[in-house]
């Protein structure tokens, strides 16, 4: 057997722990969430009212449940590439959908710019999708006491990006650069994968993300090669 046969026979430790581990919790989480329902309709048989207290704790469990499968998520998008699926799509298009479905938090404003020339690329629309999510996400969690964010269309001769500014800290020491590196996150809960997994995107369409302090916090980057 040839060294390059030991090397496929051989599985990456991440992607083996990943697969482990997602396996592992969400049969849990799906038990855990079947049952929250099933207690929720008994207690809420014939129309009765839920107590405050036990809908409040009910919440509090689906909540935790819904948080630990996306922490699964990112955890498989991170070990394992995405099959892209590519068309001609259109970067505006991307962030009004993205500010349309987002849930903000009350004490957070979102202004988005379209860009006039309505810049496409050739893309997977749900993975750009999901980048900007990520990012927007984590404009989102770095100003916990509130604040605001933009989301900006641009482009240029080569290129057409999508910019996501916000109002919180910004990057310790002015480096973006390290907020890409996979578990990294000054948030006290969280894996840190957010960016990161939007960088990946990003290449995989032979794209850019950059990141770095704007004079009001953070601005995050994503940057596709343009359709002329």
């Amino acid at each position: 057997m040839n060294t390059t046969d030991n090397k496929q026979e051989k599985q990456d430790p991440m992607k083996q722990m990943t697969s482990v581990v997602g396996h592992e919790m969400r049969n849990p989480l799906a038990i855990i969430s079947n049952s929250v329902y099933y207690i929720k309709t008994k207690l809420s048989a014939g129309g009765a009212t839920l107590d405050p207290k036990l809908a409040k704790h009910i919440g509090i469990i689906e909540g935790e449940v819904k948080r630990s499968n996306e922490i699964i998520e990112e955890m498989f998008m991170y070990t394992r590439p995405k099959e892209l699926k590519r068309s001609h799509a259109a970067l505006n298009a991307i962030v009004t959908d993205l500010a349309g479905a987002y849930q903000l938090p009350p004490n957070i404003t979102l202004k988005t710019a379209a860009d006039p020339a309505d810049p496409c690329a050739d893309m997977d629309a749900e993975a750009i999708s999901k980048a900007a999510r990520h990012v927007l996400e984590n404009a989102v969690q770095a100003m916990p006491e509130g604040g605001a964010v933009t989301m900006e269309v641009s482009h240029d001769a080569k290129s057409a990006s999508i910019t996501i500014t916000d109002s919180g800290p910004g990057f310790p020491g002015g480096d973006g650069e390290n907020a890409f590196a996979p578990f990294f996150t000054t948030k006290p809960r969280g894996l840190g994968l957010g960016l990161t997994i939007a960088r990946k995107l990003l290449e995989l369409h032979g794209g850019t993300a950059q990141a770095g302090n704007s004079a009001r916090g953070a601005r995050v980057t994503l940057c596709l090669p343009r359709i002329q």
